[in-house]
């Protein structure tokens, strides 16, 4: 009888932490390590940002992109259920205490139980010193995400949604991402 090794099952990973945590960086060594898809939250973000010139003087407040943005996710979230059911995907998100966020890791949890994967929640820390030491690194202004270390300062005072009890805890204060990576990898074999 010959036997053959079957696939992986596939896995739905939740990237969630602060800007300039490391979530892309994090995701992006994910996918080089296990082939899974990277869906970054500016996927959904610049679809809506730099049209509007949000950045370079457009007038739109935040808030006032919401139900766009909301479109937008729901057509990600729609691809991603039709993707091959062998496919992982890595999302990462920055999700504040909030109901719309609770619904926002429900409508995912229901997306991975519905393509038969595995979620995967990671809750990402860093210290407020090494977040501000990284929002102004000059990659992150090519992707149109937040480098003002004073703009950041105001949102790191408010709650980040708990994390759930099956989540992995990463403090990526000093860890680089491919340790984080390891550590992750490891914990889920």
């Amino acid at each position: 009888m010959t036997g053959t090794a079957s696939a992986p099952a596939p896995r739905l990973y939740l990237l969630q932490g602060a800007p300039a945590v490391g979530k892309l960086t994090l995701a992006r060594e994910i996918e080089r390590r296990t082939g899974a898809i990277v869906v970054d939250n500016h996927l959904v973000n610049n679809a809506v940002f730099v049209p509007l010139g949000m950045g370079r003087g457009g007038e739109v407040a935040l808030e006032d992109t919401d139900a766009l943005r909301a479109r937008v996710l729901d057509v990600v979230l729609e691809a991603t259920l039709a993707a091959s059911a062998s496919l992982s995907h890595v999302f990462t998100n920055w999700l504040l205490e909030d109901p719309g966020n609770h619904a926002h890791v429900g409508r995912l949890r229901d997306l991975a139980a519905r393509r038969g994967a595995r979620v995967v929640p990671v809750w990402m820390s860093a210290s407020a010193e090494a977040l501000t030491a990284r929002v102004a690194s000059a990659g992150r202004a090519e992707r149109s995400t937040l480098v003002d270390p004073v703009i950041l300062s105001e949102p790191l005072t408010r709650p980040e949604l708990p994390a759930p009890q099956d989540a992995v805890l990463l403090d990526l204060s000093t860890t680089a991402p491919s340790e984080a990576a390891e550590q992750l990898l490891t914990h889920l074999a």
